[in-house]
């Protein structure tokens, strides 16, 4: 007789597994080229700002397994005054279990010049992207990793007229903890979310270093059934491409998420 197996808890440790070995065999590389390429040490520096994000993202089951996958994100800087960033992010659903959910979409993004070293222009990005979000709940609390890859295409204001675009690849992992005040199983609860992204360049093209930028959270949300509301304050400690210029943005995200399905419109 064979024993039960768990699949989300199979791909949970799958996944853990090859995160860590992406993760370390990146810094790895980047490591080395740095190594390969040392030139004389400038001094580094720091820029401070001050950013004021308002996010939705919606997760809707449409039918059996399949869903959409929309997030629009825009970004201020100056506390709300200037633009910094925003972007749109549509993506089909696949889930695969109830634990185990695949994305498969696209982005859209324009950065502006803000902080005290800008870029020279606004400029666009496209990204096409793949990810898998796990979720699990333990001792009340819920866990999620999410891994992510991206293919971006960016075009810089620093790219010659000739070949306007630069082709990059980015690995991203989230680890997001969500912890109830109050019973976890009530529908209406307070919570408080902590959650933790690293992003990292995959070499060639993409700067002086591997390393580009991490996210850190935390804040208090409010469950109502399907929708979510969320205010946090995050730290964003950001490497430029030049390698000496690393930005540390104090961050207030506003969120509102929903997760209500779109499958009674098909029976409609």
């Amino acid at each position: 007789m064979h024993p039960q197996v768990n699949l989300g808890e199979e791909m949970h440790h799958v996944w853990s597994r090859l995160v860590l070995a992406a993760m370390a065999a990146l810094l790895l590389n980047g490591a080395h080229s740095l190594h390969a390429q040392a030139q004389p040490s400038l001094p580094k520096i720091i820029d401070f700002n001050k950013h004021l994000w308002v996010n939705y993202s919606g997760e809707h089951a449409v039918r059996g397994r399949w869903g959409f996958h929309f997030d629009a994100q825009w970004r201020r800087s100056d506390l709300g005054s200037d633009w910094q960033q925003y972007l749109i992010r549509p993506a089909l659903n696949y889930r695969l279990s109830p634990n185990l959910l695949l994305t498969s979409g696209y982005t859209y993004a324009r950065t502006y010049p803000y902080g005290d070293f800008p870029a020279a222009k606004a400029f666009p990005e496209h990204r096409l992207y793949q990810q898998v979000l796990y979720t699990r709940r333990t001792r009340g609390l819920t866990v999620q990793q999410r891994p992510r890859l991206e293919q971006r295409f960016v075009k810089y204001p620093v790219n010659p007229a000739d070949k306007p675009w630069t082709y990059q690849n980015r690995f991203r992992h989230m680890v997001r903890i969500e912890a109830p005040i109050g019973s976890p199983d009530n529908p209406n609860r307070w919570y408080v979310p902590v959650y933790d992204e690293i992003f990292l360049g995959i070499p060639p093209n993409f700067g002086a270093r591997t390393f580009d930028q991490n996210r850190l959270a935390a804040g208090i949300g409010r469950a109502h059934g399907s929708l979510k509301a969320e205010v946090v304050y995050m730290n964003q400690f950001l490497g430029q491409r030049n390698g000496r210029i690393f930005e540390f943005n104090n961050t207030i995200v506003f969120s509102i998420s929903s997760s209500a399905p779109l499958s009674g419109l098909w029976t409609r």
